[in-house]
């Protein structure tokens, strides 16, 4: 059984306000084998083709974070430069079956030339990754700092969970009142 560990949301930012005005949004599923989802949040016109209606990809347990930008460059902006290079990569699979295999569809060195692709590129739009407890996509954020473009990280604070083996209830984090 899986479990939603981070989410993803693909949008733009307020030129003069916090936050993120989501056009998208992938979900990290944790269970067997970890998936990143996509599903719409408004759906854009197609630009340069069809817009896909459902995405997966099953991303690399060492660069989650790179592949999550990668799917949003692939999946949701179609980026000119990004889009053809995986396609042409994995052989326009991705195209008919709505799928992406990091480890399967490219090789180490595929997947390092695609990455620093991305990093490259500062026209994306802002993505904000907000993380629960206990998700694999923690382990590589730090090289968040390696890219060009507008993004936003939240992490849990509080979280209040029952413990069915020890029948207790597990309290991290402390909620305080913020003051102006």
């Amino acid at each position: 059984m899986s479990t939603v560990s981070a989410l993803i949301l693909v949008g733009h930012g307020h030129p003069n306000d916090a936050g993120n005005r989501p056009f998208a949004q992938v979900s990290l599923e944790e269970g067997d084998r970890p998936v990143l989802l996509l599903y719409w949040a408004r759906r854009p016109r197609a630009v340069g083709g069809e817009v896909f209606s459902t995405f997966r990809m099953i991303p690399t347990l060492e660069h989650m974070l790179d592949d999550s930008i990668l799917m949003e460059a692939y999946a949701v902006c179609r980026h000119p430069k990004v889009f053809p290079e995986m396609n042409r990569l994995a052989k326009e699979a991705p195209l008919n079956t709505r799928w992406l295999h990091m480890y399967e569809d490219f090789t180490t060195t595929e997947r390092e030339s695609l990455y620093a692709m991305a990093k490259d590129r500062d026209d994306l739009p802002k993505m904000t990754w907000c993380l629960f407890d206990g998700t694999h996509m923690e382990d590589s954020m730090s090289c968040l700092n390696d890219y060009r473009l507008e993004c936003e990280v939240n992490r849990s604070v509080f979280s209040r969970k029952y413990e069915q083996f020890s029948d207790s209830w597990q309290i991290r984090g402390k909620l305080e009142q913020q003051t102006p």
